[in-house]
Formats: structure tokens, sequence, C-alpha cells
């Protein structure tokens, strides 16, 4: 799970600086079970830093992906999804509200072999489309 520790020795020690926008959207995802969208992250940092811009929330969030640090969802048509939590698990996109859900895995799935593979395999994503307990219950 992301902690702002965890980011700050990661980062430095690829030789990224830690600005404080940078620090400001990590805050906003530690611990952050919701799976925000960049947009909503981009109005959570705008509130604290009204100068951030939405351009750097994106390359922010690509950075710390790129560096372990979180996942990039692209798993529905909310717009790209981030989660802190980057030990294996699989998602469960509500399709009537969008909730994303964190499904635990005992093991990764992998469909098949990486000889079957015409590339080598560094991770595997399971998502789930259906319904959250409040959309799929019924309503009087």
């Amino acid at each position: 799970m992301l902690t702002l520790e965890s980011a700050q020795q990661a980062l430095r020690g690829a030789g990224v600086r830690l600005t404080p926008q940078r620090t400001l959207i990590i805050n906003a995802l530690v611990g952050n079970r919701a799976h925000p969208t960049v947009e909503q992250l981009y109005h959570l940092a705008r509130a604290r830093y009204a100068g951030i811009s939405l351009a750097t929330v994106y390359h922010t969030v690509s950075l710390l992906a790129r560096h372990g640090l979180l996942l990039e969802l692209h798993g529905d048509s909310a717009g790209l999804r981030c989660d802190p939590d980057t030990q294996p698990h699989a998602h469960a996109y509500c399709l009537a509200c969008h909730a994303v859900l964190d499904i635990s895995l005992v093991a990764a799935p992998i469909p098949c072999t990486a000889d079957d593979l015409p590339f080598t395999p560094v991770a595997t994503e399971l998502s789930l489309y259906g319904y959250c307990p409040t959309c799929a219950a019924p309503h009087d």
C-alpha cells in the first residue's frame, strides 16, 4: 500500500524530485480505497493548491505507476482510476453506480503459459463487471 515514505524512498532513489504538487497527490492517494479517477484527484488537489493543473496530476499518476507505487485502472468509462494498493487483487466494477471494489485473490490468475504468448507477461489484471450490493438490491 502506498505511503508517503515509500513514495519518497522510491522516487528519490530514482533521482525524481518530490515536488509539493507530487506530495499533495500522494497524500490524496494514501489510504484511499475509493479508486479515484484522475479528475477526482485533480479536484481534491486543486482545493489545496489552486495552481495545480490536470496535466500535472496525470503526469504524477503516470510517474507513480511507472515506479510501482500505484496501479492505473482502465476498466470503466469513468476515466483513468488510481489504486494505491499494488498487491495482487482483482477489481469489480458496478455498472450502475460506477463504484470499484477490491476483490481478494488466492493466487494471481494466469490464462496461459509464457510459452504460449508472443511476449513476456509481467502482470495480470482481472476485472469483474456487475452490480454492487447496493445497486443489486431490489428497490421498493
